[in-house]
């Protein structure tokens, strides 16, 4: 059996490719360790993916063998939008992971990012019928903005992965009915925050069922405008406040991410 560090290290790309996809590989790499950090995930079978700033028809998505833990900006493997790689690498992403994130990036344009998970939390909440309900500030976000996917087609292929995008519609968050969770973003900033509000309303939401007591939920007329000012797309880039702070605990703990 090879060691772990054999099936991860890779020659740095930095200077192999341009500028802004070193920037961009770097952001989702860093992605990745702040997911596998805050959030217990399911090992090698979640990413988090982004379109290439050089292309929009290229996007960047984590190989098949690696944990987020694992993830370096030069790991990070390259498929276009039809599910061919298209960069040499001695690596390739899994057939779930290129075909969800290329048939969502093909159906729409406007996302630049997509984190798809399947956490403790969100797995619990997927499974719900009522499904994220508005029991926190966190989950109000997400008022009425949630598509819902139920889980009846191998989403490894790629007829069932641009159903899954059919059902996303025009939103941004989707829940995989007994499956998991996906976060889209115009930024791998932002579609990294917004799933980090997801888990935490997830978190929240399992817990407050647990605990047997009554729960108390907001009028429509609060959730309406707590969705209305923290739930915008576009809020979030390089330079928002949470995303600094989490590039400088990926530097502090992790400064492999770079490599």
């Amino acid at each position: 059996m090879p060691e772990i560090q054999d099936t991860i290290a890779a020659p740095s790309l930095e200077g192999a490719v341009s500028a802004a996809e070193w920037t961009l590989r770097c952001e989702l790499a860093a992605a990745h360790r702040l997911v596998a950090h805050f959030v217990f995930v399911d090992m090698t079978y979640n990413h988090i993916s982004a379109r290439c700033p050089d292309n929009p028809e290229h996007f960047l998505v984590k190989a098949d063998n690696v944990f987020m833990e694992q993830v370096t900006a030069s790991n990070l493997v390259k498929y276009d939008l039809s599910g061919r790689q298209v960069s040499p690498s001695p690596w390739k992403a899994s057939p779930a992971a290129y075909n969800v994130h290329a048939s969502v990036l093909a159906a729409r344009p406007e996302i630049m990012a997509a984190v798809h998970t399947h956490s403790p939390a969100n797995l619990a909440v997927s499974a719900q019928a009522e499904g994220l309900m508005p029991l926190t500030q966190q989950a109000m976000r997400f008022y009425e903005r949630i598509a819902y996917y139920p889980n009846e087609v191998d989403d490894t292929t790629r007829e069932g992965t641009d159903l899954m995008a059919r059902a996303l519609g025009d939103r941004w968050v989707m829940i995989l009915e007994n499956h998991g969770a996906l976060v889209c973003g115009t930024t791998v900033a932002e579609a990294y925050i917004y799933h980090h509000f997801f888990e935490l309303a997830c978190r929240a939401q399992i817990g407050a069922l647990a605990g047997g007591a009554k729960v108390k939920m907001p009028s429509r007329e609060t959730c309406i405008e707590r969705a209305r000012k923290f739930g915008r797309v576009g809020a979030y880039d390089s330079k928002s406040r949470d995303w600094v702070a989490s590039m400088a605990l990926v530097e502090q703990k992790y400064p492999d991410y770079r490599n």
